[in-house]
């Protein structure tokens, strides 16, 4: 028996689904949002405050160029499916932003009434999936402090459960990781100091294993002008012309250090601390090949 007769202009009076009618984990091509239908990642640890020569750069190419790249968000119902705590955060938005914190933030300044999106509900299937991509954006894609580095790596720790299952997710080493939430034990002033790029990472790396009292005056003898070290088989320079007396000379010329000697000094001098600082930044395939080739005779 044939089917009933669909009269088509019957369809097209029919209102279309709203938006919240969009099932909550489907993915979507690039779209265009309001700027305030999107709300701030709350879980972000990159401060936004602290960026306003970069925010500006980007919204003054926004004004010239447009937004190049869209942000990938997820929806509103996907987003407190798992953070239920953070409704008031994002107050009444549709989108919750996943990454492009800094494309909102100059959006917004530079008064732009629109931002392009990509809907990603998959990155809000748990708070684990949440938190790991918000890191790998930040670590991998942009620059952050190594204080902002260090809250986004204790963020995810908290929700894989331990620091290897974290460094899993970042593809990074459980002694990166490590070293990297060591650096929320040092005392408030030496974090500012290293936000600011005013202390190297290198001269701080240890002095989370003292009292916060003792560790600003640690750093300062540290920064010291070191006292000559005895001379030993890895710092004595190969006797040349230029170190050899000449005769009738009446004092010795001082030898000079060489560069691998230096490189061990400034990774901490002894096999131990050696290993340990190469552990914090080179991948385990490098250090196996590192290992092979100083075992190689």
């Amino acid at each position: 028996m044939a089917g009933k007769r669909v009269n088509l202009s019957d369809l097209a009076t029919e209102p279309a689904l709203p938006e919240a009618r969009v099932p909550a984990f489907a993915e979507s091509a690039p779209r265009t949002a309001r700027v305030q239908q999107v709300a701030a990642n709350p879980l972000n640890t990159r401060d936004l405050d602290a960026d306003h020569a970069k925010i500006g750069s980007i919204a003054d190419s926004m004004r010239t160029h447009g937004q190049l790249q869209p942000c990938a968000v997820v929806s509103r119902e996907a987003f407190l499916r798992i953070y239920p705590e953070h409704e008031a955060a994002i107050g009444r938005a549709t989108w919750v932003q996943v990454t492009g914190g800094r494309r909102r933030a100059a959006a917004l300044l530079a008064n732009q009434p629109t931002l392009d999106i990509i809907v990603k509900n998959s990155l809000a299937e748990s708070r684990e999936a949440w938190v790991s991509a918000t890191a790998a954006e930040n670590l991998d894609r942009e620059n952050l402090d190594p204080i902002e580095e260090a809250r986004a790596i204790q963020l995810l720790v908290q929700e894989c459960g331990t620091g290897k299952a974290a460094a899993e997710r970042l593809s990074r080493t459980p002694a990166w990781v490590t070293q990297r939430l060591n650096l929320l034990k040092l005392a408030p002033e030496l974090q500012a100091l290293l936000r600011s790029g005013e202390v190297p990472l290198r001269d701080v790396r240890d002095l989370h294993q003292l009292p916060l009292a003792e560790q600003l005056e640690e750093l300062r003898q540290r920064q010291q002008p070191p006292a000559e070290p005895p001379l030993t088989a890895v710092n004595r320079a190969p006797a040349t012309s230029e170190t050899l007396p000449s005769s009738g000379a009446t004092s010795e010329r001082r030898p000079r250090k060489s560069a691998a000697a230096s490189a061990i000094r400034r990774l901490g001098g002894t096999p131990d601390k050696v290993a340990e600082s190469l552990r914090a930044e080179m991948t385990p395939e490098d250090l196996r090949t590192l290992a092979n080739l100083l075992l190689t005779e």
